[in-house]
């Protein structure tokens, strides 16, 4: 079979997330089973995982959209990535639209989606990966953060549009809301991307309305890497562990309230808003964002994954990665990831926000024969 170019776009070319792990990991996959690929991101540095691989890396080094207090041309470039349009453009100019697929990943920090509308214009084939709600939801999740529950509001209708639901002001909401409409109207998502990737039933279900008639669906477990070992001794361990952004509608603040209550230590391996309400916390343990080596590393001293999510969530790429390691988890049963963990089997649901339900399965956490149980 002839060789096929595999552009990867992702806005960051290094791991701080769900989305960006699985954006380099298949990137680096692909480029070792003899693939060409190429990673379009827009933020830097580089991970050393895309360092070492065989492949061709366009980092265009810009700002991400988080900078724009201190540099308000951020938020242009957030609407519409003028120079990351370019750059596809020149990589396309080269390439066989025959022999090329472009796989969009994470899009909305600063990529935009001004790549996908160069290749569509080009008639390259793009598919595009469900990691958020972003193609139908102006803030990505579906979830009103001034009510911290789950949004039922039809994306960008009137009633979405004239909403207060970001995390911070109604301004943002209203960029957010200018953001979709242009991704939607000159990034030709979804209008323009025929294939798909979904992550679970419940990501499918929620975002199916949105997306073109005729759209093609791949459903596709996340990948993941993680070496066959014996199972971790998860009754010898102490923590409850979380992976991921420490931010609201992942349920921090429910978690370190029920950990508190039960007498349980949390080892949380991420970054985000919520990381100094963490740390005010004695039991809690922050490790702030680290290398996958890492996090498998703290998965190993873990009794326990914790993933309490508000939100809908599409995949819950950590819940896989513990149970390949024999790690339960307590996972929220509005969350994707409930379709992956038997509750009272191989791990536990929680109700999204209760801090009562999720003490009483933390306190279970303590009993060495039913965490054992769970693992095996």
């Amino acid at each position: 079979m002839a060789k096929r170019t595999i552009i990867v776009l992702n806005d960051y070319c290094h791991i701080n997330g769900g989305a960006s792990r699985v954006a380099i990991d298949e990137a680096v996959s692909l480029a070792d089973a003899g693939e060409q690929v190429i990673f379009l991101g827009a933020n830097g540095p580089v991970c050393k995982e895309l360092q070492n691989a065989p492949l061709e890396i366009a980092c265009l080094y810009q700002p991400e959209l988080l900078e724009a207090s201190h540099n308000p041309a951020v938020l242009a470039q957030a609407l519409w990535n003028v120079p990351a349009y370019e750059k596809m453009k020149a990589l396309l100019a080269k390439l066989d639209k025959t022999s090329t697929i472009v796989h969009l990943h994470g899009y909305t920090k600063s990529l935009t989606t001004s790549p996908v509308r160069a290749a569509v214009k080009k008639g390259f084939p793009v598919v595009c990966t469900l990691h958020d709600f972003f193609a139908a939801c102006p803030n990505g999740a579906f979830f009103d953060y001034m009510k911290n529950a789950p949004c039922p509001k039809r994306g960008l209708s009137l009633d979405c549009m004239t909403t207060h639901c970001d995390k911070r002001h109604y301004h943002h909401k209203v960029y957010r809301v200018a953001r979709s409409i242009v991704q939607k109207n000159f990034g030709k998502l979804p209008g323009g991307v025929m294939d798909y990737i979904t992550l679970s039933r419940r990501s499918l279900e929620l975002l199916k309305p949105y997306l073109p008639q005729g759209t093609r669906y791949h459903a596709l477990e996340n990948l993941i890497e993680v070496e066959k070992a014996p199972p971790v001794n998860v009754a010898a361990n102490t923590s409850v562990v979380v992976v991921g952004r420490l931010d609201i509608e992942k349920g921090i603040e429910t978690l370190l309230e029920a950990a508190h209550k039960a007498g349980v230590k949390l080892t949380l391996v991420g970054d985000g808003p919520l990381r100094k309400m963490a740390e005010k916390y004695a039991n809690c343990t922050v490790t702030g964002w680290v290398g996958p080596e890492t996090v498998l590393e703290e998965l190993n001293k873990a009794r326990c994954l914790a993933f309490p999510s508000l939100w809908y969530e599409t995949y819950g790429l950590v819940v896989a990665e513990a149970a390949a390691r024999g790690v339960p988890a307590i996972v929220s049963d509005i969350s994707a990831a409930a379709e992956r963990v038997t509750d009272g089997v191989d791990g536990w649901h929680t109700e999204a926000g209760n801090v009562d339900k999720l003490v009483e399965l933390l306190t279970l956490t303590k009993n060495n024969e039913a965490v054992s149980k769970a693992g095996r």
